[in-house]
């Protein structure tokens, strides 16, 4: 039987989501020469540095989304080391993938919700029965989300650092990525095959 008058709904869940997307995910400040500056054209414009076609990756916080999957497939979180220095990209979360990729992918916004749901159902110490009666703020909440995908994140980009100090070029292969995460979600299958189609995110 549905419960009438609950103040949680559709509409609320939307405003999480919203919330959720006006922030930053914090990392630790070592990634950005070990790893994103590796792989990404990091601060770079479209027409600067002939070395960027080697980068496999194209702004910075897609080295933050490949680190926040293979983290969620894992299942395995690490908290940021707060005695080291902390900073975000300075690119809120609601606008990663929503413009065509200078490598020439299309953009990919449905990534972001299947990142919110995945934080969702990832995030225990999150009381909703709370937040539908008003004790537990959206703000709470989302703070929440935040620390699951910065601890996942965190994780990802270890294992990143540790695959890039045993072989630098180890990411140039462009199924690298999806290599890694079928690994860890199935140990024995074969590598992905280009034949195979992936499912759309547009």
């Amino acid at each position: 039987m549905a419960v009438k008058n609950s103040k949680f709904d559709s509409e609320r869940f939307v405003s999480l989501f919203e919330l959720w997307g006006r922030k930053n995910p914090s990392y630790e400040k070592h990634y950005d020469d070990e790893v994103i500056k590796k792989l990404c054209d990091f601060g770079k414009g479209t027409n600067e540095a002939s070395d960027s076609k080697a980068k496999i990756l194209g702004a910075g916080y897609e080295a933050l989304i490949m680190a926040f999957f293979i983290g969620l497939y894992s299942n395995k979180k690490l908290a940021l080391n707060e005695d080291l220095d902390i900073k975000d990209l300075g690119q809120p979360i609601q606008f990663w993938g929503n413009l065509d990729s200078k490598k020439g992918r299309r953009a990919y916004p449905k990534l972001r919700e299947y990142m919110f749901i995945a934080l969702v159902a990832k995030t225990p110490e999150i009381n909703w029965y709370e937040l539908d009666k008003g004790r537990w703020t959206p703000n709470e909440t989302v703070n929440a989300l935040m620390m699951t995908m910065e601890e996942y994140i965190n994780y990802g980009l270890m294992v990143i650092k540790e695959k890039l100090d045993e072989d630098e070029s180890h990411f140039l292969n462009q199924d690298a990525f999806l290599n890694l995460i079928q690994s860890i979600v199935h140990p024995r299958a074969k590598n992905y095959s280009s034949v195979d189609q992936p499912e759309s995110l547009d």
